[in-house]
Protein backbone atom coordinates (compact mmCIF):
# COMPACT_ATOMS: atom_id res chain seq x y z
CA UNK A 1 0.00 0.00 0.00
CA UNK A 2 3.02 2.20 -0.11
CA UNK A 3 3.10 5.17 -2.48
CA UNK A 4 -0.69 4.97 -3.05
CA UNK A 5 -2.57 8.23 -3.10
CA UNK A 6 -5.55 8.47 -0.79
CA UNK A 7 -7.62 9.70 -3.72
CA UNK A 8 -6.87 6.42 -5.51
CA UNK A 9 -8.23 4.24 -2.71
CA UNK A 10 -11.64 2.55 -2.91
CA UNK A 11 -14.31 4.21 -0.75
CA UNK A 12 -15.51 2.19 2.22
CA UNK A 13 -19.30 2.60 2.24
CA UNK A 14 -20.41 0.35 5.11
CA UNK A 15 -18.12 1.48 7.92
CA UNK A 16 -17.85 -0.84 10.90
CA UNK A 17 -16.72 0.21 14.37
CA UNK A 18 -13.92 -2.35 14.10
CA UNK A 19 -12.49 -0.76 10.92
CA UNK A 20 -9.16 0.97 11.43
CA UNK A 21 -7.68 4.25 10.35
CA UNK A 22 -3.99 5.21 10.23
CA UNK A 23 -3.03 7.96 12.62
CA UNK A 24 0.24 9.71 13.43
CA UNK A 25 1.24 9.70 17.08
CA UNK A 26 3.12 13.01 17.14
CA UNK A 27 4.20 12.55 20.75
CA UNK A 28 6.16 9.40 19.88
CA UNK A 29 6.68 10.19 16.17
CA UNK A 30 5.05 6.91 15.09
CA UNK A 31 2.28 5.87 12.70
CA UNK A 32 -0.38 3.86 14.48
CA UNK A 33 -3.92 2.67 13.90
CA UNK A 34 -7.18 3.61 15.57
CA UNK A 35 -10.59 1.95 15.24
CA UNK A 36 -13.62 3.82 13.97
CA UNK A 37 -15.39 2.90 17.18
CA UNK A 38 -12.64 4.57 19.21
CA UNK A 39 -12.77 7.74 17.07
CA UNK A 40 -16.54 7.98 17.48
CA UNK A 41 -16.39 7.33 21.22
CA UNK A 42 -13.61 9.80 21.97
CA UNK A 43 -13.93 12.30 19.16
CA UNK A 44 -17.66 12.49 18.56
CA UNK A 45 -19.07 11.26 21.86
CA UNK A 46 -21.43 13.19 24.12
CA UNK A 47 -19.93 16.44 25.32
CA UNK A 48 -16.97 16.30 22.94
CA UNK A 49 -18.43 18.69 20.37
CA UNK A 50 -18.75 21.91 22.35
CA UNK A 51 -20.38 25.20 21.43
CA UNK A 52 -16.97 26.70 20.69
CA UNK A 53 -16.47 24.07 17.97
CA UNK A 54 -19.69 24.99 16.13
CA UNK A 55 -19.37 27.86 13.66
CA UNK A 56 -21.80 30.76 13.87
CA UNK A 57 -24.96 30.15 11.82
CA UNK A 58 -23.87 26.54 11.18
CA UNK A 59 -26.94 24.99 12.85
CA UNK A 60 -29.98 25.27 10.58
CA UNK A 61 -33.66 25.28 11.54
CA UNK A 62 -33.97 21.58 10.61
CA UNK A 63 -31.42 20.72 13.33
CA UNK A 64 -33.34 22.48 16.13
CA UNK A 65 -35.57 20.46 18.43
CA UNK A 66 -39.29 20.98 17.86
CA UNK A 67 -41.36 22.62 20.58
CA UNK A 68 -45.06 22.25 21.32
CA UNK A 69 -45.79 25.56 19.57
CA UNK A 70 -47.82 25.33 16.37
CA UNK A 71 -46.07 27.21 13.55
CA UNK A 72 -47.98 30.24 12.30
CA UNK A 73 -48.89 33.84 12.99
CA UNK A 74 -50.49 34.89 16.27
CA UNK A 75 -52.63 37.97 16.91
CA UNK A 76 -52.42 39.89 20.20
CA UNK A 77 -50.11 37.11 21.31
CA UNK A 78 -49.39 35.58 24.68
CA UNK A 79 -45.92 34.02 24.41
CA UNK A 80 -43.81 31.91 26.81
CA UNK A 81 -40.03 31.84 26.28
CA UNK A 82 -37.68 29.42 28.08
CA UNK A 83 -34.21 30.15 29.44
CA UNK A 84 -32.62 29.25 26.09
CA UNK A 85 -34.79 31.77 24.25
CA UNK A 86 -37.06 29.17 22.66
CA UNK A 87 -40.76 29.91 22.31
CA UNK A 88 -42.42 27.08 24.24
CA UNK A 89 -46.03 28.30 24.21
CA UNK A 90 -48.01 30.81 22.17
CA UNK A 91 -51.66 31.72 21.77
CA UNK A 92 -53.70 34.47 20.16
CA UNK A 93 -55.47 36.93 22.41
CA UNK A 94 -58.75 38.77 22.08
CA UNK A 95 -58.90 42.35 20.88
CA UNK A 96 -59.95 44.87 23.49
CA UNK A 97 -63.42 46.38 23.15
CA UNK A 98 -62.66 49.98 22.19
CA UNK A 99 -66.14 51.10 23.28
CA UNK A 100 -65.62 49.88 26.83
CA UNK A 101 -63.38 50.69 29.80
CA UNK A 102 -63.14 47.70 32.13
CA UNK A 103 -61.47 47.26 35.51
CA UNK A 104 -62.37 43.99 37.23
CA UNK A 105 -66.17 43.69 37.14
CA UNK A 106 -66.72 47.45 36.83
CA UNK A 107 -67.05 49.13 33.44
CA UNK A 108 -68.19 52.15 31.45
CA UNK A 109 -69.52 51.38 27.98
CA UNK A 110 -70.81 53.22 24.95
CA UNK A 111 -73.45 51.19 23.09
CA UNK A 112 -74.64 52.24 19.62
CA UNK A 113 -77.33 49.98 18.23
CA UNK A 114 -78.47 52.52 15.66
CA UNK A 115 -81.77 53.34 17.37
CA UNK A 116 -81.05 52.84 21.06
CA UNK A 117 -77.56 54.24 21.52
CA UNK A 118 -76.72 54.76 25.18
CA UNK A 119 -73.94 55.09 27.74
CA UNK A 120 -73.98 52.84 30.78
CA UNK A 121 -71.97 52.42 33.96
CA UNK A 122 -71.71 49.04 35.67
CA UNK A 123 -70.25 48.38 39.13
CA UNK A 124 -69.73 44.98 40.73
CA UNK A 125 -71.24 43.34 37.65
CA UNK A 126 -74.58 45.22 37.80
CA UNK A 127 -75.66 48.11 35.59
CA UNK A 128 -76.27 51.16 37.82
CA UNK A 129 -76.72 54.23 35.58
CA UNK A 130 -77.61 54.71 31.92
CA UNK A 131 -77.95 57.79 29.73
CA UNK A 132 -80.47 57.00 27.02
CA UNK A 133 -80.65 58.16 23.39
CA UNK A 134 -82.85 61.15 24.25
CA UNK A 135 -80.67 62.20 27.19
CA UNK A 136 -82.93 60.50 29.73
CA UNK A 137 -81.37 59.12 32.90
CA UNK A 138 -81.93 55.43 33.61
CA UNK A 139 -81.34 53.53 36.83
CA UNK A 140 -80.33 49.85 36.86
CA UNK A 141 -80.78 49.66 33.09
CA UNK A 142 -83.46 51.33 30.97
CA UNK A 143 -85.53 52.34 34.02
CA UNK A 144 -86.09 56.01 33.20
CA UNK A 145 -88.83 56.58 35.78
CA UNK A 146 -92.11 58.27 34.86
CA UNK A 147 -92.90 61.88 34.12
CA UNK A 148 -92.76 64.00 37.27
CA UNK A 149 -90.69 61.58 39.34
CA UNK A 150 -87.54 62.74 41.07
CA UNK A 151 -84.34 61.03 42.16
CA UNK A 152 -83.96 60.23 45.84
CA UNK A 153 -80.73 59.26 47.54
CA UNK A 154 -80.61 55.94 49.30
CA UNK A 155 -77.79 57.13 51.56
CA UNK A 156 -74.22 55.87 51.68
CA UNK A 157 -75.07 52.17 51.26
CA UNK A 158 -78.08 52.14 48.91
CA UNK A 159 -78.70 53.12 45.31
CA UNK A 160 -80.59 56.19 44.16
CA UNK A 161 -84.19 55.58 43.12
CA UNK A 162 -87.03 57.15 41.18
CA UNK A 163 -89.87 58.28 43.49
CA UNK A 164 -93.01 60.33 43.05
CA UNK A 165 -92.55 63.99 43.87
CA UNK A 166 -93.71 65.04 47.36
CA UNK A 167 -97.11 66.74 47.56
CA UNK A 168 -95.98 68.97 50.38
CA UNK A 169 -95.85 72.67 49.51
CA UNK A 170 -93.56 75.03 51.34
CA UNK A 171 -94.39 78.71 51.13
CA UNK A 172 -91.62 81.01 52.19
CA UNK A 173 -92.62 84.48 53.31
CA UNK A 174 -90.59 87.33 54.64
CA UNK A 175 -87.46 87.02 52.55
CA UNK A 176 -86.31 89.95 50.48
CA UNK A 177 -85.46 88.31 47.17
CA UNK A 178 -85.70 91.51 45.13
CA UNK A 179 -82.38 92.89 46.37
CA UNK A 180 -80.54 89.54 46.34
CA UNK A 181 -81.18 88.48 49.90
CA UNK A 182 -82.15 84.82 50.24
CA UNK A 183 -82.78 84.75 53.97
CA UNK A 184 -86.31 83.65 54.87
CA UNK A 185 -87.80 84.90 58.11
CA UNK A 186 -90.92 82.74 58.21
CA UNK A 187 -92.30 79.67 56.45
CA UNK A 188 -95.58 77.84 56.29
CA UNK A 189 -95.95 74.15 55.39
CA UNK A 190 -99.24 73.09 53.85
CA UNK A 191 -99.85 69.39 53.34
CA UNK A 192 -103.05 69.31 51.44
CA UNK A 193 -102.92 65.79 50.05
CA UNK A 194 -103.61 65.23 46.35
CA UNK A 195 -103.73 68.23 44.04
CA UNK A 196 -105.71 66.38 41.38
Amino acid sequence: MSNTKISDLTELVSVQTSDVLPIVDTLNDQTKKVTVGNVVATGLGAGVITTAKIADDAVTADKLANTAVTPGSYTLSSVTVDAQGRVTAASSGTAADTDKIVEGNTEAEVVDTGSDGHFKVTTEGTERVRVGPAGQLGLAGANYGTSGQVLTSGGASAAIAWVDASQTVVIVDGGNFANGSSIATTSTVINGGSFD
